[in-house]
C-alpha cells in the first residue's frame, strides 16, 4: 500500500529537523513500512535546512513549483492592527531525500524556512509574527503538494498531531483516493482550538463547502452556574482553553472526519476518549466530540511507541559507566538519576523534579543527577540556559548534579542512560508521557521514578514494589503549576529509591531486570505492525469489534452489545456495582430495575458515593425513595454567611486528599490553623523565562483554586473573605485514589426549593421550542439547588423528545398527574389507568344530554397511542391511530378518555361531564375542543405532590406556571402560582401572579426575579 505520513517534524534520522519526541515516531514507523515492501511518502518542511541536508544526504530538487496564496484571517482581538484577511504570497518549491527506502519530500518557502533554530513558533509570537501562521501554512503547502504531486491514489494518508493537520481530514473527506488517519502524539487540552473564520477561509480554499462546524463544539456553560464557574478555573490552567463562538475545536475537526484516530498508548487512548478522573471530565462529558468518540469507538486505535533497532543493538554492559560518570563530572558512590527530555518545565515535572533535587543533594551527597532539559532546536543551536534557577543549582552542586541544555546523539544519550541507576520522568496533566524517553532509560536498565497516569500505565511502575513484574515507583498525577505536593512526593521517592539501591540489592536487580525486559519489548516493528493491520482493515472497509472489557473500563455501559449482557455478565456486574450504575447492573441482571433489592440500592450509592459521582448519588436516592441517602449526600458540602461578611466553608467527604475551593478573594484559614500552601514558593522561572517558553502561561480568569485545610478525617474547612463567585460554591476534590472531581452547593437558600411548569403554551414557545432565556433561567434554579418539575398534560412518551432536547433529566409529572416519569432514566416510574366499563358509562351518560361525540383514547403504557374516532376531523394529529369502529377504542387497558363535541365548547362539556360523574373520574381541559376524563383524583396537584415528596419537598417549597384550567390544581398546590399571559380566564382568576406570555419569556422573567443573586450578594 501507499502511506503518506504528514508531519511538522520528522527529524528521527537528523536532528536539523527534530524538536521533541514526534520526530522518532513519525521516522521510524516510515522505515518500518518501507522494510516491509510499502511505499512510503513523508511530506515535511524543511525548515530552512536545505543547505545542511545537502552537505550529509543526496537531496534532490523536484520539478515542483507552486506559486500560490495562502490567506491568513487573523483574529481581530489577538491581531489588532493586521487587515481582515493577509494575503501571504508563496512560491514553494519540493526536494526529495530518499532514505532507508522512504521518500522525504522537504517543502520549502519563505515561510516554512522560518524559525531552523527551533522549528515551531514560540507561543508569545501570536499577535506579534507572521511567523506564528507557520505550522498552517505547512498544511495547506502540504496538502496543495498531496494533491498535486502524489494525487494517483490510493493511499493512507497519516497525519501526526492533530493541531499540525486538522483541515487534513476535512479537505480529503469525499475524495476517494486518500483514507486518513490522525495520530494524536501528545495530550493537548481537549479544548484547544483555531480561529473559525480562518478554518472557513481555507476550507474553502480547497473547495470543501457546508462543513458543519456548529455540530463540533457545544454552547458554553451559561452564565452563573457551577460549570461556568468551573470552566473559568480551568482556564487559569494548562487543562482548558477558554475560546469564543468563534472558533473551532482542533480535536473535533479530526474525530469529525478521519477514517482512524490513532494513538501512541493503550493508556493515552483511554485518557483521550474519556478523560475520566482528571479535572476536565465533567467538561469533557459536555462537549460533542465525547459523543461522537462513543459513536466511532471502532475507529480508535493504539498503535503505541517504540524504541529505535538502533538503541536496541547497543550493550548496556558494554558502557563504562564510571568514564561516563567522571566526563560529566560526577563524584558520587551512590546512584545515579537520569532524565532526559525537552525543556517543557510544567507538563514535563521540570519545576518540581528540580525542586526535589536540591532537597535530596542538600543532605546526602553521594547521590548523583544527570539532567538534560534540550532548548532550541535543528541540532546546530549553540546551547540556551533555559531557566537560571535550575542553572544556579547545578552550578552549587558541580560533583552531584549534571545539566546540559543541549540536544545530543543517540550515543551520547545511550551511554548517560545505560550509566545510570534510576530515571526520572514526572509528567503532569496526564501530557506528553515521555514514552520513548522513559522506555529508553529503562531498556539500559535503568529503574523509573515515574507519574501514575494512564499514558504510561504499561511500563509497570505503578506497580506495588513487592509484584514480582514491577519495574520501579510511581509519584502521583498532578494538575496544577509548580506542584508542591508533587515536589514533596519525588523527593520521598527518590530517598526510597536510594534506600532500596543501598539496602535490598535484590529488589533493585529485580526491578532493573524488569525494566530492561520491559523496555526491550516496545519496538517499532510491533508498532507499525498494529497501524498496518488497521490501515489494512480500513482500505478493505472492515469495521473493528470492539473488546467489550475496553467498553467497560472506559464506563461506556450503554453502548455494550446485547451479547455481552451474557457473554460478560459477571465483568459488567462488577463493573457496574463500583459506577454505581443501577441500570446497567438491572440489564446485566436481566431484570427490571424496581427489582433491585435495599442492600444493593445501598450499594450502588455508596460506591458511586465513594467514587464522588454525585450527581449519580442524588438520581440513586431519588429512585430508591431513600430520604436518609439524600441527607447523607447533602451533608457533605455546608456554606454558611457569617456576621462579619465572610463566608465559613466546611467539606467533608472520607476518600478527600484535597480540597480547592474557586475564589475570586483569598481563603483565610480558620483561626489556629494552616494550610500546605502557607510558605510562598520561591519562584523558579523568571518572566522572560516564561515568555521565551514553549508553553504559554495561561490566562488571568479573576478565579484562583484555593486549598481548604485538612482538619483530618476527611473533614475540609475555610473561610472566604467575601461572597463566593457567582453565587455558589464550587470546589475541585482530589481523591485518595487519585481521582479528581468538582462539585458545588448554592451560596444562599433559594426562593423556592421546587420550580414547576407546564410544558405547551407555558414553558414552550409556540413553535414548540424553549427559548435561549428561558434556558439561562433554567440553569439559574439549578445553580441555586432547585428543582425542576416539568408538569404536562401530555403522556411521558409524547414528551420524550422534548425533554431531551430540553436536556431535562429530571423527573416529569405527565398525563395530567397520572404518570411520573424519570427522563433521566427514561423510565415510567408510575402510571394510572382508567377503567374501561367506567369511561365507557360516562360516555353514554354525556351523550343523553349533549348528543352524539366523538371519542378518543390514549392506551396504556409501554404503547401509549392516541386512538380517535373519524369525527375529530382537523384536530386528527399526525401520529393518531384513526378508528371508524368505537368499540376497538375499550380492546385494550386506558390512561384517559377525550370527549369532542362538533357543536359544544370545552367549558360547557366540561361541566356536563363533571355534573354528571359527580367524583367517579376526574374531568379536566387544557386544549380547545377536548376535554379529558382521567381516574379519580387524578389532575396535575395530585401528581407533582407525590413527585415532590420524592425530592423532599413540598408545595409550600413550590411556585408554579400554568395557562390552562387542568393547571388550576397544579398553581393551587405550590405556594406561588403564576399565570402566563393569555391563559385561561378562570386560571389568572386564582393565580397569585400574572406573568408576559409564553412566548414573550413570561416563565423566565419570573424566574430572573426569583433566582438572581442580588448585586453584591450571594
Amino acid at each position: 500500500m501507499h502511506i503518506i505520513n504528514f508531519s511538522f517534524e520528522c527529524g528521527g534520522f537528523d536532528d536539523r529537523l527534530m524538536r521533541g519526541g514526534l520526530s522518532p515516531l513519525v521516522w521510524n514507523l516510515s522505515r518500518e513500512y518501507a522494510a516491509r515492501g510499502h511505499r512510503v511518502s513523508l511530506i515535511t518542511p524543511a525548515h530552512g535546512h536545505l543547505k545542511a541536508l545537502g552537505e550529509r544526504y543526496d537531496v534532490r530538487e523536484l520539478d515542483y513549483r507552486d506559486t500560490h496564496t495562502v490567506p491568513l484571517v487573523p483574529d481581530p482581538k489577538v491581531w489588532p492592527d493586521q487587515p481582515a484577511e493577509i494575503p501571504l504570497a508563496l512560491d514553494t518549491r519540493a526536494h526529495l531525500l530518499r532514505l532507508d527506502g522512504v521518500d522525504v519530500y522537504l517543502l520549502s518557502d519563505a515561510h516554512l524556512d522560518l524559525l531552523p533554530d527551533r522549528l515551531y513558533p514560540p507561543p508569545a509570537t501570536e499577535g506579534r509574527d507572521l511567523a506564528f501562521f507557520k505550522p498552517l501554512v505547512f498544511q495547506v503547502d502540504g496538502l496543495r503538494f498531496l494533491r498535486r504531486y502524489l494525487g494517483n491514489g490510493p493511499a493512507i494518508v497519516h497525519g501526526f498531531e492533530p493541531a499540525y493537520h486538522c483541515l487534513l481530514p476535512a479537505v480529503l473527506a469525499d475524495d476517494d483516493r486518500y483514507r486518513t488517519v490522525s495520530t494524536v502524539a501528545a495530550n493537548a487540552p481537549v479544548t484547544q482550538k483555531v480561529y473559525r473564520p480562518q478554518v472557513e477561509r481555507l476550507l474553502e480554499l480547497f473547495g470543501v463547502h457546508g462543513a458543519d462546524l456548529d455540530a463540533l463544539d457545544g454552547p458554553p456553560p451559561a452564565e452563573d452556574t457551577p460549570a461556568a464557574t468551573m470552566a473559568r478555573a480551568l482556564a487559569g490552567t494548562r487543562m482548558h482553553i477558554e475560546h469564543g463562538p468563534d472558533h473551532v475545536g482542533v480535536f473535533p475537526l479530526i474525530a469529525a472526519d478521519a477514517d482512524l484516530i490513532d494513538f501512541v498508548s493503550p493508556g493515552q487512548r483511554e485518557h483521550y476518549v474519556t478523560w475520566a478522573d482528571t479535572p476536565v471530565e465533567a467538561l469533557f462529558a459536555a462537549l460533542p466530540v465525547a459523543r461522537r468518540l462513543r459513536e466511532r469507538a471502532d475507529r480508535l486505535v493504539a498503535g503505541g511507541c517504540g524504541i529505535a533497532d538502533s538503541w536496541l543493538a547497543r550493550d548496556p554492559q558494554a558502557v563504562d559507566r564510571a568514564a561516563v560518570r567522571r566526563q560529566l563530572g560526577l563524584d558520587v558512590s551512590g546512584p545515579v538519576f537520569y532524565h532526559a527530555a525537552r525543556y517543557a518545565v510544567h507538563h514535563k515535572g521540570q519545576l518540581e523534579l528540580m525542586r526535589a533535587v536540591e532537597e535530596v543533594v542538600a543532605d546526602d551527597p553521594d547521590v548523583g543527577f544527570v539532567i538534560r532539559c534540550a532548548t532550541g532546536g535543528g541540532g546546530d543551536g549553540p546551547a540556551v540556559v533555559a531557566n537560571a534557577a535550575f542553572q544556579r543549582l547545578a552550578d552549587r552542586h558541580p560533583g552531584q548534579v549534571h545539566l546540559d541544555w543541549r540536544l545530543a546523539d543517540e550515543e551520547t544519550l545511550f551511554s548517560q542512560a545505560a550509566s545510570a541507576d534510576f530515571c526520572l520522568f514526572p509528567s503532569k496533566y496526564e501530557l506528553d508521557g515521555f514514552l520513548i524517553a522513559q522506555a529508553e532509560a529503562m531498556a539500559c536498565g535503568a529503574v523509573p521514578v515515574a507519574t501514575a497516569q494512564r499514558v504510561t500505565s504499561h511500563f509497570g511502575h505503578q506497580r506495588p514494589l513487592d509484584d514480582p513484574d514491577a519495574t520501579g515507583l510511581s509519584v502521583p498525577g498532578s494538575f496544577r503549576d509548580d506542584d508542591q505536593d508533587l515536589a514533596r512526593a519525588l523527593t520521598e521517592r527518590i530517598r526510597e529509591a536510594v534506600t532500596v539501591f543501598r539496602t535490598a540489592p535484590d529488589t533493585y536487580a529485580r526491578l532493573s531486570g524488569n525494566a530492561r525486559r520491559l523496555g526491550r519489548s516496545f519496538t517499532w516493528a510491533r508498532s507499525a505492525e498494529v497501524r498496518l493491520a488497521a490501515y489494512e482493515r480500513l482500505l478493505r472497509g472492515e469495521r473493528t469489534r470492539l473488546p467489550v472489557r475496553e467498553l467497560v473500563e472506559r464506563g461506556w455501559l450503554d453502548v455494550l452489545p446485547s451479547a455481552a449482557h451474557t457473554e460478560h455478565r459477571d465483568l459488567i456486574i462488577r463493573a457496574a456495582t463500583e459506577r454505581g450504575d443501577a441500570d446497567a447492573l438491572a440489564r446485566a441482571l436481566g431484570c427490571d430495575i424496581g427489582d433491585l433489592d435495599p442492600d444493593t440500592w445501598e450499594r450502588l450509592f455508596t460506591s458511586a458515593y465513594r467514587r464522588a459521582d454525585f450527581a449519580r448519588c442524588a438520581q440513586l436516592a431519588r429512585r430508591a425513595v431513600r430520604p436518609d441517602l439524600s441527607a447523607r449526600l447533602e451533608s457533605r458540602f455546608r456554606l454558611a454567611a457569617q456576621p462579619d461578611g465572610t463566608w465559613r466553608v466546611r467539606y467533608a467527604h472520607p476518600e478527600a486528599a484535597r480540597v480547592e475551593l474557586v475564589a475570586d478573594a483569598p481563603l483565610t484559614p480558620p483561626a489556629g490553623t494552616t494550610t500546605n500552601e502557607s510558605v510562598p514558593v520561591a519562584a523558579l522561572e523568571s518572566d522572560a523565562e516564561i515568555l521565551a517558553s514553549d508553553e504559554p502561561a495561561p490566562p488571568a480568569t479573576g478565579a484562583a483554586l484555593r486549598p481548604l485545610t485538612a482538619d483530618g478525617d476527611g473533614v475540609f474547612t475555610g473561610t472566604l473573605d467575601g461572597p463566593p463567585v457567582a453565587g455558589h460554591a464550587v470546589a475541585m476534590v482530589t481523591l485518595r485514589s487519585g481521582r479528581v472531581v468538582w462539585d458545588a452547593v448554592a451560596a444562599r437558600t433559594p426562593a423556592f426549593r421546587v420550580v414547576a411548569t407546564d410544558l405547551d403554551g407555558t414553558l414552550l414557545r409556540t413553535d414548540m421550542t424553549v427559548s435561549a432565556r428561558t434556558r439561562r433561567a433554567l440553569d439559574l434554579v439549578a445553580a441555586s439547588g432547585a428543582h425542576h418539575l416539568v408538569v404536562t398534560g401530555r403522556p411521558a412518551v409524547a414528551c420524550k423528545d422534548i425533554l431531551e432536547n430540553l436536556g431535562y433529566q429530571g423527573l416529569a409529572v405527565c398525563g395530567q398527574g397520572a404518570q411520573l416519569y424519570d427522563a433521566g432514566a427514561d423510565r415510567l416510574l408510575s402510571s394510572l389507568s382508567l377503567d374501561r366499563d367506567l369511561a365507557r358509562s360516562v360516555v353514554d351518560r354525556v351523550e343523553a344530554a349533549l348528543g352524539r361525540l366523538e371519542l378518543g383514547i390514549v392506551t396504556s403504557p409501554p404503547q401509549s397511542r392516541f386512538k380517535v374516532t373519524e369525527g375529530f376531523g382537523e384536530r386528527v394529529r399526525h401520529g393518531w391511530d384513526l378508528t371508524t369502529d368505537r368499540d376497538l377504542l375499550w380492546t385494550t387497558p386506558i390512561d384517559k378518555l377525550i370527549l369532542h363535541h362538533p357543536e359544544v365548547d370545552e367549558d360547557r362539556l366540561a361541566a356536563v361531564t363533571r355534573e354528571l360523574t359527580d367524583g367517579e373520574v376526574s374531568v379536566v381541559h387544557s386544549v380547545k375542543g377536548m376535554v379529558e376524563v382521567l381516574p379519580a383524583g387524578t389532575d396535575k396537584g395530585t401528581g407533582v405532590a407525590r413527585a415532590a415528596e420524592l425530592l423532599g419537598c413540598t408545595g409550600a417549597d413550590a411556585v408554579a406556571f400554568g395557562d390552562m384550567p387542568n393547571d388550576i390544581p397544579l398553581l393551587a398546590w405550590a405556594a406561588h402560582g403564576v399565570a402566563v399571559a393569555g391563559a385561561h380566564h378562570d386560571l389568572r382568576a386564582m393565580a397569585d401572579e400574572v406573568a408576559p406570555g409564553n412566548d414573550e419569556d413570561g416563565v423566565a422573567s419570573v424566574l430572573e426575579r426569583l433566582f438572581t443573586p442580588a448585586e453584591g450578594g450571594p
